[in-house]
């Protein structure tokens, strides 16, 4: 414990001392070296102090390197970079995950940085282009839409759903009372976590075979499948009366996107974010030329998963490069941009629960009003924040996941925060 307290230590001195970042991974392989050459020691004194010598020359040598293609180690200091570094550090200790991604949006700047390799042993570290699967993030993306659908006066917040459905389902309310467009929004329709039924079940033992379970059964599963399905849901109980987070819902949104605006849900997520928020690599259905640049995914015990089949994809199928997700930040965080104001409007309140067009609103002393949103997918898992209070916007994204993956997440999340507020 010293001496990894001692390596830190000096770590972070001679980085402030030559005003430079230096790269996790290289601290970290720094560290590795010093800590296999002395471990029969390391309880002794007279080995740290060699350790602190040892380290200092070390990074003294990087920070001398002049080599204009390592400029990643040669960058200027800033506060936002200093924590991204300092708090990805014990994701980059975790033998499981590969690769991170950080994307900040702070006061009108745009920060970026990425870790690690995308694939373990082929030193191939995320970029700028780097595609990765952002699972229920997408939700809020469908919630943008769906709030500009209302302001454009496509459709309302009361009406029935089966308004803008092209079947009949007398299945879709309760003692008389219908499923509104609120109640998909706000997960309070009753619908099904998942369609087929058989999906819901397999996930009451979630193992490692799990996605390749759940892949067999949606590969051939499509909007055929799905609608024969919506017809056999019963419902429990009045809409909105109680909160079930589903997929179905929100899958079933996109359908209504469809028919009022007579386009597929992909072309009108292009056809929005690239306007209006700079989104040029954002995408469900990746064109082929894009392909090289989606991110393997990695399931709990490291083993390479399918990605994720989709019919519409509102609920979880966004693909996204993290300079689009840091440009979803500034979106979302103009505060005179009324499609935003409106899916950050409050339409259940639940107990504690609060919830807009799909965002969960969360309130503390703290941090004020707030909002953030976990994605958590097969080979994936990331968390979105944003913070008015302080102009504030985080996304942290990694190729794995496993059943702690969000909490090892949140912990670097709410590490920036208290860095950056």
């Amino acid at each position: 414990m010293r001496l990894k307290r001692t390596i830190n230590k000096l770590q972070e001195s001679v980085s402030e001392y030559y005003q430079i970042r230096i790269d996790p991974l290289i601290k970290l392989n720094i560290g590795k070296i010093i800590i296999k050459y002395l471990k029969s020691s390391l309880n002794s004194n007279k080995t740290i102090m060699k350790i602190e010598l040892l380290l200092f020359l070390s990074i003294a040598v990087f920070a001398s390197c002049k080599d204009s293609s390592k400029k990643e180690l040669n960058t200027p200091m800033n506060k936002i970079h200093i924590a991204m570094d300092k708090n990805v550090d014990s994701l980059l200790l975790d033998s499981k995950i590969n690769a991170v991604s950080i994307g900040v949006y702070k006061d009108g700047e745009k920060y970026i940085a990425h870790y690690g390799e995308l694939d373990k042993g082929k030193n191939n570290k995320p970029t700028d282009k780097t595609i990765y699967e952002i699972a229920s993030v997408s939700k809020t993306f469908t919630g943008v839409l769906v709030a500009n659908a209302v302001l454009e006066g496509k459709l309302a917040l009361d009406d029935d759903i089966r308004e803008y459905l092209k079947e009949d389902f007398k299945n879709f309310e309760y003692n008389g009372e219908p499923i509104r467009v609120k109640h998909l929004l706000t997960h309070t329709s009753r619908m099904s976590k998942f369609l087929p039924e058989s999906i819901n079940e397999l996930f009451n033992d979630f193992n490692e075979d799990l996605p390749f379970k759940v892949y067999e059964i949606q590969k051939d599963y499509g909007k055929k499948e799905f609608f024969r399905d919506l017809h056999s849901i019963e419902l429990d109980t009045i809409p909105g009366e109680r909160y079930t987070y589903s997929n179905v819902d929100t899958e079933l949104m996109a359908e209504i996107l469809e028919n009022v605006y007579k386009k597929s849900f992909d072309t009108l997520l292009k056809e929005y974010f690239q306007t209006n928020a700079n989104m040029q690599n954002t995408y469900i259905n990746l064109p082929k030329d894009k392909e090289q640049y989606l991110a393997n995914g990695y399931g709990m015990t490291g083993k390479l998963v399918p990605h994720e089949v989709v019919i519409y994809g509102a609920d979880g199928g966004v693909k996204t490069t993290m300079p689009d997700l840091v440009n979803y930040m500034q979106l979302h965080l103009d505060s005179n941009n009324n499609v935003i104001s409106e899916s950050h409007r409050n339409l259940l309140e639940n107990g504690n629960r609060e919830i807009g067009y799909y965002f969960p609103i969360r309130n503390n002393e703290e941090y004020g009003t707030y909002y953030s949103m976990h994605g958590g997918g097969f080979g994936s898992q990331n968390w979105f924040f944003l913070l008015p209070k302080y102009n504030l916007g985080i996304s942290v994204i990694t190729n794995q996941s496993d059943l702690d993956t969000a909490d090892k997440l949140l912990k670097v999340v709410k590490g920036l925060i208290k860095d950056l507020k």
